[in-house]
Order: structure tokens, then sequence, then C-alpha cells
């Protein structure tokens, strides 16, 4: 019997008998009787029964190794397997199959032997088996995980084995069903480690190695995490949609594990599809799921989409938090179009009538909204709600409102907050800092600016390239190039290297007091140092071209960007446009906007104004009062600029708009 043999190799173990290396004999019909005859070559695993050659091989090819039958039997078949090191080699086909009992009582023993790491006597015990197939038996008799993960190592670690995918995917099956998650996933990362590792692949083996055992659903999960954490991003997807072949549902948490790595990398496309792929298959969601999803749509702004994802919440039993609306109101927020504060501020509304409290990020949003807008009573009103809902504004609060302060040319009162804030505990940051040089740099007070430099040293923060791109800006300004070299200097010596905010700074410096050769020398000093110039950079070069009345050049900086990139934005056009305007080449302009349109920008209040007082510059006053009322009619609200060219280039002049009651 199978145990008596086994029991003799622990014997031998015991004596000090080095295990026999064996060869199983061809010859099947004879196999039987030799092992019982010849002492010199015992086998641990005797056959107690025999099949032909060609039924081994079919059932082979059926997959049904180390399988147990239906009849009680267990069966295990060899062909041309290379074992561990220093066991036996099977060079010809054979089958060694035992009843269930013994079988049973076969794998306990064994287990035994891996508790107490007697591997001497398993390296006998399992010398017929491969790897995975003595797996196949710890699998289909549900033995102890830990054990198999032991003789997993051991077979690695003491005699080199480089374990087949099979080994692998039969272990994460032993590990899956114990809920070893840790184990599982160490496993996960070396086998998507290999070089020539396939999603597909890996499926399948799963399939052909679970024994009869269910797939476990948890190896799915662990998958979709192992990618997303070595940006496998495509193989994370293509997991989850060949899951469903599997007849297995990931869980949700993992498809938010994926979710939310793809839109922070940007790929909110693909975000989309795998979350209408979720729905398809009636995965439930969860107020995360929409959380994510929410927010890519913000960042895209396609915020009516993203307020849309509220009814489907309420369908799928998930209501919103604080986040789901938090997420809206930074999409409103950021959005920069006319009344975007409106929607905010209705969001909010929405958020205290359902009966949820606003949180210290609610109220950082819509200050800092408010802020950018330049509506800082607005802010400063927010703040007052703040406090009275019992939320304690913290240094993103007062960073917010500083900024604001210091853009609207309000830079006594930002000190003056600046002094309230540490009065209260609260710790200014390098962000604080930097918007004080700000505002003092806007008002030319570059000198006080350095002042505050020393005082972020002294106080134990460190400038950033931030700090000194502002003060550097400040001096070129000033037309003081001397001193933004000089603190560019002390920027290098700190270790802080010159980045394109940097050379737009001195680039506009230059082209404000017409050195451009000077410019050119910069242009060249960021190609040697792999600086790329930026949208910025273009700009800057357009307007200083067209302030010298030299529009074809500018024009063909355009189309360089739109050849080699960076791509043009609403400043390149309106820029060159109005370049065009100024030397009375009103048909170039209204080109350019022609070509602006066809590359998906449509014009916009400033791209208007320019070409009103183009045209009305021009002496076309009929053509200009059109395209006043096109503006209207695409409900472009008019600003003060748009106002002073009605004023000053149509009324004082003589000409009175036909515009229906738009101005009052």
């Amino acid at each position: 019997m199978a145990i008596a043999s086994l029991n003799a190799t622990l014997l031998q173990e015991q004596q000090c008998i080095p295990p026999y290396s064996m060869q199983l004999n061809s010859n099947l019909s004879h196999t039987h009787h030799q092992f019982h005859n010849q002492n010199q070559r015992k086998c641990p695993i005797p056959l107690l029964s025999v099949k032909p050659v060609s039924q081994i091989r079919s059932l082979f090819r059926q997959e049904n190794i180390n399988s147990l039958s239906h009849s009680g039997v267990c069966t295990c078949f060899f062909q041309n397997h290379d074992l561990v090191r220093g066991l036996c080699t099977v060079n010809q086909p054979a089958r060694i199959a035992f009843s269930a009992d013994d079988a049973e009582e076969f794998v306990k023993k064994t287990c035994s032997l891996i508790k107490k790491r007697r591997w001497r006597a398993l390296n006998s015990a399992v010398s017929e088996l491969t790897p995975s197939e003595f797996l196949q038996l710890l699998l289909g008799w549900k033995a102890d995980a830990k054990l198999a993960l032991r003789y997993f190592k051991w077979a690695e670690r003491e005699h080199g084995v480089k374990h087949t995918s099979e080994s692998y995917c039969t272990l994460l099956h032993i590990l899956a069903r114990a809920k070893r998650h840790g184990a599982v996933q160490v496993q996960l990362q070396h086998i998507i480690s290999q070089e020539n590792h396939s999603t597909a692949a890996f499926f399948h083996m799963l399939a052909k190695t679970r024994n009869r055992c269910p797939l476990n659903p948890a190896i799915v999960d662990i998958l979709i995490v192992v990618y997303g954490q070595n940006d496998m991003l495509a193989e994370a997807v293509e997991a989850i949609n060949r899951s469903q072949f599997y007849e297995l549902s990931p869980s949700i948490i993992s498809c938010n594990v994926l979710l939310d790595a793809l839109v922070k990398t940007r790929q909110t496309e693909m975000a989309r599809k795998v979350y209408w792929a979720l729905i398809r298959r009636r995965i439930t969601p969860n107020v995360n799921t929409f959380n994510i999803v929410i927010h890519a749509l913000s960042k895209e702004g396609k915020l009516q989409k993203a307020t849309d994802l509220l009814t489907d919440m309420q369908s799928w039993g998930c209501s919103p938090n604080a986040i789901t609306y938090n997420t809206l109101i930074d999409g409103h927020c950021k959005k920069g179009i006319i009344g975007k504060m409106y929607k905010a501020k209705e969001l909010l509304n929405e958020i205290l009538a359902k009966g949820l409290f606003p949180t210290q990020v609610t109220y950082n949003t819509l200050i800092d909204g408010y802020c950018k807008e330049g509506d800082g009573a607005a802010a400063f009103k927010m703040l007052e709600k703040m406090k009275e809902n019992g939320i304690l504004p913290n240094v993103v609060t007062y960073n917010a409102l500083i900024c604001g302060l210091c853009n609207e040319d309000k830079t006594e009162e930002a000190f003056n907050l600046h002094g309230e804030m540490q009065e209260k505990g609260v710790v200014p940051s390098i962000i604080t800092y930097n918007s004080l040089i700000n505002g003092l740099c806007k008002n030319g007070q570059t000198i006080k600016g350095e002042e505050l430099l020393d005082e972020i040293t002294r106080k134990g923060l460190v400038p950033n390239s931030v700090t000194y791109n502002t003060l550097i800006d400040g001096y070129c300004k000033k037309g003081e190039m001397q001193e933004a070299f000089r603190l560019l200097g002390c920027m290098i010596k700190k270790g802080i290297h010159a980045n394109v905010s940097t050379y737009n700074a001195l680039i506009n410096g230059f082209c404000k007091i017409g050195k451009m050769k000077e410019t050119e020398k910069l242009l060249d000093e960021m190609a040697e140092k792999n600086v790329k110039a930026d949208v910025i950079t273009y700009n800057i070069l357009i307007s200083a071209l067209c302030q010298q009345g030299r529009t074809p050049k500018a024009n063909k900086l355009l189309n360089e960007m739109l050849e080699v990139g960076p791509a043009p934005n609403y400043v390149t056009y309106n820029t060159l446009m109005n370049g065009f305007c100024e030397e009375d080449d009103i048909k170039s302009a209204l080109r350019l906007r022609k070509e602006m349109a066809k590359r998906g920008r449509w014009a916009n209040i400033a791209t208007y104004n320019v070409l009103i007082k183009g045209l009305c510059r021009k002496g076309k006053m009929q053509d200009a009062n059109e395209l006043l009322n096109e503006m209207l009619e695409k409900g472009m609200t008019p600003n003060h600029v748009t106002y002073n060219v009605v004023r000053e280039e149509m009324i004082e002049k003589g000409f009175v708009p036909d515009i229906e009651g738009h101005f009052t």
C-alpha cells in the first residue's frame, strides 16, 4: 500500500539511508511486480492499478490531472518531467494511482513532514511528483494553505525550482480558499513580473488548475489591485473584462481602485468605459464609485453629465455625501465661466436642505472660487458662515483669501489677514508668503518682497521656485534686469533650477524694453538646458512681435505651435487678431477667427471685443454692429471692455448701435 511505502521511506530517513534515484519502467504490465521484487528500486508511491497509455494521455489532454475521479480514485500523470534537483527523472509515460483513502493519508503524512520541516523524508515521498502535481493533491484534499506555501518556497529555495504558471495558479487557489489574501498578493506580484506574462493566459491557467474548486473572485480582485500598483492599468481593465467569461464578478472595491487610478492618470475616457461596463454587468456601484466618476467628469468640465449622475445614484440606492457635493462645487468653481459661483452656491444650499453638513473643504472651495472670480466680499461672507457653523478656518482658507486680496491690489488688507491668522494659531505656509510677495511685486514693491524672503528663511520655511520666480518677474516688469539676474543667481545657488516660468519672466522683461537679441539668447539657453517653451512663452513672443508691427513673424510662431506644440489658447489667437487689427488688416483677423473655430475654439468675449473694435476703426460700423448682435445672441455677457468699445468707437463717433434693449 501507498502508506506502507511512505512509512518505509520515513524509516529509511531515520536510519540515514540516502533516498534512491529511480526511473519508472516503461513496461507498464510488469511495473507493479518489479517494484515489489527489486529492493534496489523501491518506489515511495507504488502503482496500485494500471490503465493503457492511450487512456492516460487522453485523460491528460482532458486536464484531469491530479483530480479526484467520481469513482473515488486519485490519479497522477507524468510525462517527460524534470523533477526537482536530486530527485528522479521520469523519461517514460507512466501512471501512479491510488485509492481515495490512501491519497488522503498520503496528503496528511506529507503535510506532517512539511509541518515538522522533515525535508529529506518529503524529498523521497514526493520524488515522483512535480511541484504542480503535488500542489494539486494539496488543493484537492484541502490541505493547510500555510503548509502548501511552505512547500512551495522550499522547492524554490532548496532545489532551484522555477515554478510554472500552473504551480503558481494552483497555489493561488489554495491561498485564496484559506483567505490568505496577503500571500495571494505576493504571488500575483511574482506572476505579473514575468516577461511572458499574459492576462488571457493567466485566466486560462487559473480555470485549468482549479481542481473542481469554484473560482475564487478574491483572486481577480487582488489581481486588479496589483496591476494598479504596478501602473499596468490596461491589464487591469482587461482583467475586469475577461472575468465575465469565467463567471467571475470583481468586487466594487477593486473596481473603484482601478477607476481612481485611471482618473488620477488622466485616462478619464477609459474610466467612463469601465464604469459603464460595471453597470451593464450589474456590479452594484457604491457612493465611492459615483464620486470617482463625478470627479472625472468635473475635471473635464462636463458638469451637466456629472450632475446627472446624482439621479443615477438614487436609482442604485446610493445617497450623495459631502464628498459628492464638494466635487461638484469644486468643478463649478474651477470652470472659469461667468455665473459659475451661482451654481456652486445652489449646491451648498442643496447640501443644507438634505441635512448634510458642509465640511471645511466645502467652505474652502467656495471661498477660493469667489476669490478667483474677484468677488472678495462674497468670499468673506462665506468665511463668516463657515465660522457660524462651528468650522474654523485653516491655512488653506487664509491662503485663498490672502491670494484674492493680493490679486485685487489690496495688499495692506492681505497683510492684516496674515497677522490675524498667526494670532489665531494658524501657521503661514510658503504659499501664504508667495501670495504676499506677489501682491508686493504687483505694486512694484520688490524690495519689500525680498524682505519677506528673509522672513521666510527665519521662520524655517524653504523658498521654492515660485518664490524666486515671483520676485524675478517683479524686477523684470520694472525693467530692472540686472536685479532679476542677481536673484536668479541666488536661486541657482540654493539648488533651485530655472524652469520655464523663470525664463518666461526674463523673456518678458527683455521684450518690454525691446532687447529681442537678449530674448533670442535666452531661447537658445532654454534649448540647451532642455527647458521646453510653453504656451505662455509663445504668447509673450507673439505679443512683443505684434507690438513691433511684425505680425507676419508672429503668425509664423502660431503656425509653429500648430505643427509641433504647444497648442495655442485663446490668448494666442486674440493677441494675434489684435495685432492684425492694429495694422488695419481686418481681413487676416477674421480669417484667423475662422481657423480658430475649425480647431474647436469658438470666439469668446475677448475675441468679439477685439474684432468689433477693429471693424469700428476700419469704418465698418454696420459689420461691427452685426458682430455685436451675434455675441449677444450667443448669450455672452458684455464686460467693461465691450461697453468702452461701444461708447468710444461707436456712440462717440456718431453711430448708435441697433441692439434692441441690450444696453440701457
